[in-house]
């Protein structure tokens, strides 16, 4: 049975539409949708319906690499998977996890955040691809994958970002296994426990700024730019979320934001920790911001952006750091950072500060597991002297519940009383010297200050004691 139309177009490429014994042949040509190109395919079209008739179709001798293979021979998917380029799998494996639509917009609840699709795509092209990209998907097995794998070292990666490159190729095998493509993964996931430990190391790269670099970069910042940077420390929001403040976020009279989106290269979707609804009324200089920024724009919708260029035009994440603040940092002497550090200083200067961790994971849209795990030694609670708070109230309550007795008052310390002198210090005290057979490294036998004592017959001095060449002289 054939379609009515069994070759049609389809944005703007002609393809193959037609059922066999019950089995759909839908087949792309990649072809243009040419006046020539349509002769070229009914011609195709003849042939397979004289095939058809005959009762003698072989849909693998008109198609080799169609994508109907696995249709008509389901038990020979393997043998696809030999002849399918890895460069040509990963990327339309690549483009078919989008969460981007082709008029640009966002798919709401993708299952892949668009940034991390992006991120992704940058991996593909400059690592995956340039290495296994001439290699076919059934020709690739694990020592191909670990040679990749001590490749990414010698690029001197961390093992983190090796990690998670490893992470997403295993996902790229796991699919296709899945499709039928090949049998086994060749992925070798390392699953060691100091790997997972390693995982969850605290971040090395954590580098503040102190206050008087921020008031220096303040003092040199492109004006223009200022308010943006002040809010920006203010708050330690990640960078597409400053860039995608909008002003119907902004509640003047109750002094509070919500942050709905992320821009990024772009492209704009819910933050990674969701919408949040955030009270700035700890620093009025956010909200004083906000106003002189409301005072200068031109236009000041619900769906117009906070932080613009001076033509108007909303502003990207990756241009700032290039354009504006990596200038300024040279401007104030400061050693180069990243963009990233607005956050850090601002985790680290509250947390010191003895904030709550939890208003903190709240206002920069963290976890606080993350907030514990990066930032911990910034808490004063957790350095020395911790753990007095606790034990006075557990004494207090121990002292409540002994039978409606009172609670015992602390004992107190008494002096402990001095040791007893040694041979050798009372011999040292009196002026004596000390006997060449008790002379040893360490304790009383070898006092710090070896001018407080004379000399003994016999006694054998190194090169740089008190009586030595090399040292200073002392009384004999």
């Amino acid at each position: 049975m054939l379609c009515t139309m069994p070759v049609r177009e389809k944005s703007g490429k002609l393809f193959f539409d037609f059922w066999v014994n019950g089995k759909r042949a839908k087949t792309y040509t990649g072809l243009d949708a040419t006046p020539e190109n349509w002769k070229l395919c009914n011609a195709k079209m003849r042939e397979i319906e004289r095939d058809l008739a005959r009762g003698t179709f072989d849909y693998r001798a008109h198609f080799p690499t169609g994508n109907a293979l696995h249709v008509f021979y389901p038990d020979d998917r393997l043998r696809e998977g030999a002849a399918t380029l890895f460069s040509d799998y990963i990327e339309q494996w690549h483009r078919d996890r989008s969460p981007i639509r082709a008029d640009g917009s966002v798919i709401p609840d993708a299952d892949i955040h668009p940034s991390t699709w992006l991120h992704d795509g940058t991996t593909v092209r400059s690592t995956f691809t340039p290495f296994f990209g001439h290699m076919r998907i059934g020709e690739i097995r694990s020592e191909h994958t670990l040679a990749f794998r001590r490749w990414l070292f010698t690029k001197g990666l961390s093992g983190k970002t090796v990690g998670n490159y490893m992470g997403l190729l295993h996902k790229v095998f796991d699919d296709a296994v899945a499709e039928g493509l090949i049998s086994v993964n060749p992925v070798v996931r390392t699953s060691s426990r100091k790997v997972q430990r390693g995982r969850k190391r605290p971040r090395t790269s954590i580098n503040p700024l102190k206050p008087d670099q921020v008031l220096r970069f303040l003092e040199v910042v492109d004006p223009w730019y200022r308010d943006l940077y002040e809010v920006w420390f203010n708050v330690g929001w990640r960078s597409d979320e400053i860039v995608a403040t909008r002003f119907g976020w902004l509640d003047f009279e109750r002094q509070m934001v919500v942050v709905k989106l992320g821009r990024y290269r772009g492209y704009e979707a819910e933050p990674k920790t969701g919408e949040r609804e955030i009270d700035c009324s700890h620093a009025p200089a956010i909200f004083a911001a906000f106003a002189r920024l409301r005072e200068r724009q031109a236009s000041t919708g619900p769906d117009d952006y906070v932080f613009t260029s001076p033509e108007g035009k909303p502003l990207h994440q990756e241009w700032l750091n290039e354009n504006v603040f990596k200038p300024a940092l040279e401007r104030a002497g400061i050693p180069y950072r990243g963009q990233y550090c607005i956050r850090d200083t601002f985790c680290t200067w509250a947390l010191s500060a003895g904030e709550d961790p939890g208003w903190v994971a709240r206002v920069c849209g963290n976890s606080e597991e993350m907030i514990f795990r990066h930032y911990r030694r910034w808490m004063p609670e957790l350095k020395t002297g911790s753990g007095q708070k606790i034990a006075a109230a557990l004494s207090a309550a121990l002292g409540r519940a002994g039978h409606g007795a009172k609670p015992r008052r602390a004992a107190r310390k008494l002096a402990q009383p001095s040791p007893k002198p040694s041979l050798i210090s009372r011999k040292l005290q009196k002026g004596q010297g000390i006997p060449a057979d008790r002379w040893r490294r360490g304790g009383d036998l070898n006092p710090r200050n070896p001018s407080e004592f004379t000399r003994s017959p016999g006694v054998r001095l190194k090169p740089g004691s008190a009586t030595s060449p090399l040292g200073r002289s002392r009384k004999t």
